[in-house]
């Protein structure tokens, strides 16, 4: 089962150094041979970084809203995260906390989020529909039926694009599967957010960097939930 996607022109991260389907479109119809989740991989060459428009010196927590991963975590990120750079990436980083997990939020948080937290021209016009697809998040790297979520403890973060309404910035998260925090395994996800009425709102999500890119040019979160 599918959720209604806008096309747009991004892909989901690189899982292991190569791109793995997966089985709905959450974003849009034009990423429907990328992935989501993403190892750590070895021998990749790294990119130079990409610069900011923006001078900046902030220094996010990656755990703006609480160590929760539930919607009231994720409104509360975006309801005390200001409009400024910092601001911006502490509720990329909730917003990845919040979506890349199993057991999947529930259909009523995906609504709320939906009409709170996402952009008026966002990735997707139906997450709850998306999340009864059953989509495979980690693109492989969690077996099927594996409780897992992410964690910034292991996170950095990285600002691809910044202007004062809309933000683009790449998260760097290591998996936590059954209780275990991965000591090896890396997801990079870059979120593009915009500022819409009286908070960010999300935009997309894409996989600009590899994990192995991300890790060397990324900045560490100051605390990490």
């Amino acid at each position: 089962m599918r959720a209604a996607a806008k096309p747009r022109r991004r892909i989901w991260p690189w899982i292991l150094g190569g791109i793995l389907a997966i089985s709905a479109t959450i974003i849009l119809t034009s990423i429907l041979n990328g992935t989501w989740g993403a190892g750590s991989p070895t021998n990749e060459p790294t990119r130079e970084p990409t610069p900011s428009a923006t001078a900046f010196d902030p220094t996010p927590t990656g755990c703006l809203g609480g160590p929760s991963r539930d919607v009231d975590m994720l409104l509360a990120a975006e309801g005390s995260a200001p409009h400024d750079l910092g601001g911006a990436i502490e509720f990329s980083a909730s917003f990845v906390r919040w979506i890349q997990r199993y057991p999947y939020p529930s259909s009523d948080e995906a609504e709320e989020v939906q009409g709170a937290a996402l952009a008026s021209e966002s990735f997707t016009e139906d997450l709850a529909e998306y999340f009864r697809g059953r989509p495979d998040l980690s693109g492989g790297i969690v077996p099927e039926g594996t409780d897992y979520h992410m964690s910034t403890l292991p996170g950095v973060w990285h600002v691809e694009t910044s202007e004062p309404d809309e933000v683009a910035v790449s998260i760097g998260s290591g998996y936590v599967v059954d209780g275990v925090l991965s000591t090896t395994l890396r997801s990079s996800i870059t979120v593009t957010v915009a500022w819409q009425g009286d908070g960010w709102k999300v935009i997309s999500a894409d996989g600009l960097r590899t994990p192995a890119d991300l890790y060397e040019v990324g900045t560490d979160f100051t605390g990490g939930c």
